[in-house]
């Protein structure tokens, strides 16, 4: 914990079905000795006061807490994919700020965590966005007490159904490749042939 306080929380989404990668968990893929799970842990135990982990169910949380002792949420409404996710870290989650991070993003930056975190200011969402429009929603900072006002009030079936609700500072994709200049933190493993690729 960097504080006393709880500022920063830290979300990992871990509940996918993972069906493109042949049903296997893609946390547990190993990179460089480490499993993607290992290594989001090291970077985001660094820059953040608490890691809460989100599980599909209780299987998964139970397979889950024999490894690590972090908190896990489980999905409440089943088959809902990552706004469900989002919805129990944020109900679970005691920092004001909650990073918000697929499982399956092996190569995150703590320097470029840290500035989107800093980027926040007063908006509810702190997003990188592309030059073609598309946001990295699973690569995000949120506002706790927006997301808790955002789900008292909505039943949301895609994150985009929050980022175009709440009050958003987008992230210009130069201002992260200044700091991330292969972009490699937005790096997505989302099938076999991708994992294969990293490695190779």
């Amino acid at each position: 914990m960097i504080s006393g306080k709880i500022g920063r929380s830290a979300l990992i989404l871990l509940g996918g079905l993972a069906t493109r990668a042949g049903g296997q968990a893609k946390y547990l893929f190993e990179y460089q000795g480490e499993t993607f799970l290992q290594r989001q842990i090291r970077v985001l135990s660094s820059i953040t006061d608490e890691i809460i982990m989100s599980c599909r169910n209780e299987e998964q949380a139970a397979d889950i807490s024999t490894c690590y002792s972090y908190p896990c949420v489980i999905d409440v409404r089943k088959g809902m994919g990552p706004v469900e996710g989002i919805h129990t870290g944020a109900l679970q989650a005691q920092g004001e700020l909650i990073l918000v991070v697929a499982c399956d993003m092996p190569l995150i930056s703590s320097v470029v965590i840290e500035y989107i975190f800093n980027q926040i200011g007063d908006a509810d969402v702190a997003i990188p966005g592309w030059d073609d429009g598309n946001l990295e929603p699973l690569h995000a900072v949120y506002r706790r007490d927006a997301l808790l006002r955002f789900f008292a009030d909505h039943t949301a079936v895609k994150i985009r159904d929050i980022t175009d609700e709440l009050n958003r500072k987008i992230i210009p994709i130069h201002e992260i490749r200044a700091l991330d200049p292969d972009l490699t933190t937005f790096t997505n493993i989302n099938d076999l042939q991708a994992f294969r690729d990293l490695k190779s």
